[in-house]
């Protein structure tokens, strides 16, 4: 290495020993935002003080709790949750904490207790959840059945679910004939429930047709990037084998129904979601509706997204009627959705892109396999992206090699190209003849320098979508003040900067070192800063990774690379 380069090496690591004390002297550092707590709610998140931030609201029918009147038409007065007095069960399993309301008959709380704010408190699915979801609407809409009072088959109180399921059945029963029940069964360790819908003397209940049920909550952010999260608010559904993406705001408003064959639909946020899957027949039609608007937070403004999701049943000409769902409250993550049917796996979307995406597919599921594998003996997924890094690198090895060798042969013909684009510049066919033939002679492939690198395009695509949406990365701390992998740099000033600094800088050596054409120069300098300008935000276990691989391909090139092109250059010169 020449003095420049021991002398930015030093730099670099004075830098990342440094930082926080520079950042601070020259009054730049800042706290990283915390979460502030809404009045009212359960779940932190990052925005403005109360008295400024903004919230983007469903609908008011899923807001506000439906009167009287709303029902009156179908039910006697005392039927309404206006006349009952609330009672509330809590059901602790090893992953859930849910509340349920004999109002509606269902949960209104559901806390992921794995799972945790930057504050400590259990991620909270329900937030400002005022009524029970999901949620079940007759009469083509007319009856929302959250505005029925139901009878629980246990006592108001906390029940803890231990080696077996518990059971628990809400009834609503209509004076003079006709009853519904929902029927809960929960699971020690499971991310999904069991909920039946009985319905008894459909007749008498004056149902017909259809019924449609709904999660009619928004799901709220849970990241310190908030506005990343929000991003990556949307909904889907798997209809005839197919999926469908509800992701089309018009004017900031959300509404879509699509019929068909429906399997599951999903409401999700960036790393968590919650899926209505039917199991005793398909829905006939999936329909998902929100809205879209601009919010202050500590970040500044970000774009806000509230969605609602529901499946429209088919009602049976039967007097009586059951039902049967799964319901997923829980992480988006791998090893958790694969083990369910219908692709709902899907949901991470990596790999559904068209064309391409089954390529992507191929390198991104053996990567969300194996690094929780790895994350078993080496519980620090910082170093198990290390270990990784350097496996990718052993196992391209033989690409860059081959791609270093014809680029060592392209070098050697250069001399002789240039002797016959002299001598046939007015015969394009003949010279094509000729370097066709040198090639062949030489044994040389002009397209080997870069087809070596294709395989290794969709790999770096497969690794970009991975750490991005994998929920393994989410709060896993590596050393010092990197605590989180799954974020990026929320600012200049951000600790998590020195990542992006050292990758740069690591790049820039790379490209300085193996540098074989001064026409290039200025790509030297060029795509490092590219790439750390699209990285800034990104996760900082991608960031990780790329800052590793530079690394190792760094020291390929000083070991290996290098003294390889100084034997070839004397070689030539000795002839």
């Amino acid at each position: 290495m020449d003095k420049k380069t021991v002398i930015l090496i030093i730099l670099l690591g004075l830098l990342v020993i440094f930082w926080m004390p520079i950042m601070t002297r020259l009054g730049l550092l800042k706290p990283a935002p915390q979460p502030i707590r809404q009045p009212g709610t359960e779940q932190p998140v990052q925005q403005a003080p109360a008295d400024t931030a903004q919230r983007p609201l469903l609908p008011e029918r899923q807001q506000v709790m439906p009167t009287r009147q709303d029902t009156a038409a179908t039910l006697a007065a005392a039927d309404t949750v206006i006349d009952i007095p609330e009672e509330l069960i809590t059901v602790e399993t090893g992953i859930w904490e849910i509340t349920l309301t004999n109002h509606g008959g269902g949960p209104i709380s559901f806390k992921l207790t794995d799972y945790k704010y930057e504050d400590g408190t259990p991620i909270q699915m329900l937030p400002d959840c005022e009524v029970a979801t999901p949620s079940f609407t007759y009469l083509g809409g007319t009856l929302p059945g959250n505005s029925l009072a139901y009878r629980a088959s246990r006592p108001a109180g906390r029940y803890t679910v231990t080696n077996t399921p518990l059971e628990l059945t809400y009834t609503y029963e209509k004076e003079g004939g006709g009853a519904i029940s929902k029927r809960y069964r929960f699971y020690p360790d499971r991310y999904d429930y069991d909920l039946i819908l009985e319905i008894s003397d459909r007749p008498g209940l004056g149902f017909e047709r259809n019924y449609i049920i709904e999660w009619n909550n928004r799901l709220g952010p849970t990241e310190l990037n908030i506005g990343d999260d929000y991003n990556a608010m949307w909904a889907m559904a798997y209809q005839g084998g197919e999926h469908y993406k509800f992701d089309d705001f018009n004017n900031n408003i959300l509404n879509e129904n699509v019929p068909g064959n429906t399997g599951w639909i999903a409401n999700r946020s960036k790393y968590f979601t919650a899926i209505l899957i039917p199991r005793s027949q398909p829905g006939e039609a999936a329909q998902a509706y929100g809205v879209r608007e601009k919010i202050q937070s500590r970040q500044g403004a970000v774009t806000a997204r509230a969605i609602s999701t529901g499946i429209t049943m088919p009602l049976e000409y039967a007097p009586s009627i059951t039902d049967s769902f799964s319901v997923f409250v829980g992480p988006i993550d791998y090893g958790v959705l694969s083990k369910y049917n219908n692709e709902i796996v899907d949901l991470i979307d990596i790999g559904t892109t068209p064309f391409v995406g089954w390529i992507i597919r191929i390198f991104a599921v053996p990567i969300m396999w194996l690094l929780p594998r790895m994350y078993d003996i080496i519980p620090n997924y910082g170093l198990v992206i290390i270990i990784f890094s350097l496996l990718i690198k052993v196992v391209t090895f033989p690409l860059t090699k081959k791609t270093l060798k014809s680029m060592l042969g392209m070098r050697e013909l250069q001399p002789k190209m240039e002797e016959l684009k002299k001598k046939h510049k007015n015969n394009p066919q003949a010279l094509n003849r000729e370097m066709m033939k040198l090639y062949k002679e030489m044994g040389i492939n002009p397209l080997s320098g870069c087809l070596p690198m294709l395989p290794q395009m969709p790999l770096f695509f497969a690794l970009f979508s991975v750490f991005r949406s994998t929920i393994l990365l989410r709060q896993a701390p590596f050393i010092l003040w990197w605590n989180d992998l799954s974020r990026g740099a929320l600012s200049l000033t951000d600790p998590y900067m020195i990542l992006v600094i050292l990758m740069v800088g690591l790049m820039f050596l790379q490209q300085k070192t193996g540098m074989t054409d001064p026409k290039n120069k200025a790509l030297t300098y060029i795509f490092p800063l590219m790439l750390g300008f699209f990285f800034y935000k990104a996760s900082a276990g991608l960031v990780l990774y790329w800052t590793c691989f530079s690394l190792f391909s760094f020291i390929e090139q000083i070991v290996y690379k290098r003294p390889m092109m100084e034997k070839a250059e004397a070689q030539k010169q000795t002839a």
